[in-house]
């Protein structure tokens, strides 16, 4: 009899483990079948793309082309020729430039150089075949390895296997990031700067790994974020401290160093560019930015549009979070974000804790920064998200964590996230083509005329 019973129980535990394996194999398979589809929208998305969406990416594009065709970031040349003029430009030593940062714009000159040199084509010439190949080398390939690292990251620390499959779908199909993966932006590479720089830091503070990579990875990544979105320098800092005290040794024999590359970078290109150390972004206001030339007015000598500005403080920050470009209105699924930043008992004392509580300091002071700026009350411009808040959406993904392993087990919180999904995917997808256009709500305030810009 003992010998049937020590049968039954070893039965009942292989079964168990059986049962277990496949429950892991299925939520990896399930993990894989969100990444592959996302991965297929967004390439068929850049593969059907108009390139030179906006006056935003132009610019860019204008650095880009100038670099490798003529050696230089002036783009008077190519700003004359139709369909590549651009309002973000300034007027310097009796040149144009682009006014975004000029480190970015450098990278993808390297790109385009190896493209060309591989296929002959001219961005000026063979423009559509071009930039969609660049497109999806800078934009597709990198979010797809951060899609891969969240899993890895949601595997280590998500409790339950409804909140890994959640939190990944949220971030393959339910953010703002997602219409810009068809136009050359710095928010892309920002965003994934930072999950990618938070997951080595995540290991290092949370579960007490001291490997050189892990310090190295997380300041390199950390610092080229800070480059595409001047703003996350409060990241980089932040980060540094947190890693500073865990481990000051290896945080300035690894973090450090690894961190001035980028940095250094960026001001090298910056003064390449501009001839100091100072972006021309940040001359906005000057006479780099309202000049007249040949008779052709500067456009912010007379911003049209929504880029008038002219709301008040509290009428922007009442639409930078609830309104027509709100965080909470177009992708209401980080209302769970909030949730948890108001609930500190759900990640306290967890590993990921302090990530939650630094990504809930972080988008408060970045929010508070850009409500200081009332000359430039616009939203980010003809734009379909809050964007420049977009580079911190790696944080409010993190902070869902551990809201969805308290409540995911209850049937009303998992239809309510599912209906908060639904409309921020909405949001995601309907500017698909081109992100430089207005939120759905935008438009149907206007059309209501609760708006006028």
């Amino acid at each position: 009899m003992p010998f049937v019973e020590g049968n039954s129980e070893a039965a009942a535990s292989d079964s168990a483990i059986a049962t277990d394996e496949d429950r892991r194999a299925l939520v990896r398979f399930v993990e894989f079948l969100v990444i592959a589809s996302a991965c297929a929208i967004w390439l068929a998305a850049i593969l059907n793309v108009r390139p030179l969406l906006s006056a935003n990416d132009r610019s860019r594009w204008c650095t880009v082309w100038s670099l490798v065709e003529r050696g230089t970031y002036q783009i008077d040349e190519i700003s004359r020729k139709r369909g590549w003029d651009t309002i973000d430009k300034v007027y310097h030593e009796e040149h144009f430039y682009s006014s975004k940062p000029a480190l970015y714009p450098t990278l993808v000159a390297g790109v385009y150089w190896v493209v060309k040199q591989i296929t002959g084509w001219d961005l000026a010439e063979q423009t559509v075949a071009t930039v969609r190949l660049i497109l999806c080398l800078i934009n597709l390939l990198p979010m797809v390895a951060a899609l891969l690292v969240l899993s890895r990251l949601l595997n280590r620390y998500a409790q339950t296997d409804a909140t890994r499959v959640f939190v990944l779908v949220v971030a393959a199909f339910g953010t703002m990031l997602t219409p810009f993966i068809v136009t050359l932006n710095n928010h892309t590479p920002a965003a994934v700067g930072v999950l990618l720089a938070l997951y080595p830091a995540m290991r290092i503070v949370a579960d007490g790994v001291e490997g050189p990579s892990y310090f190295a990875l997380s300041g390199f990544l950390a610092a080229f974020a800070c480059t595409n979105e001047l703003p996350a320098a409060l990241f980089g800092l932040a980060l540094f401290g947190l890693l500073l005290l865990k481990s000051p040794t290896r945080t300035l024999t690894w973090f450090v160093p690894a961190a001035l590359i980028p940095l250094c970078g960026f001001f090298i290109t910056t003064y390449l560019c501009t001839g100091g150390w100072k972006p021309f972004y940040m001359y906005f206001g000057t006479e780099k930015y309202l000049y007249v030339v040949d008779g052709v007015r500067s456009y912010w000598l007379d911003p049209q549009g929504i880029d008038k500005g002219g709301d008040s403080a509290l009428v922007y920050l009442l639409h930078c979070t609830l309104g027509h470009h709100g965080i909470f209105s177009l992708s209401p699924v980080f209302l769970l974000t909030l949730a948890a930043w108001l609930q500190p008992r759900t990640w306290r004392d967890r590993p990921l804790g302090l990530f939650v509580w630094m990504g809930a300091l972080l988008s408060a002071a970045i929010l508070v920064f850009y409500l200081t700026r009332t000359a430039n009350y616009n939203y980010g411009g003809n734009t379909s998200g809050l964007r420049w808040m977009f580079w911190l959406i790696p944080f409010w993904l993190v902070a869902i964590i551990p809201i969805f392993d308290s409540l995911g087990r209850r049937r009303w919180f998992r239809l309510l996230a599912a209906l908060l999904l639904f409309v921020s995917a909405f949001s995601a997808f309907r500017p698909i083509n081109n992100p430089w256009r207005p939120p759905w709500l935008f438009e149907l305030m206007d059309v209501w005329g609760w708006i006028s810009y």
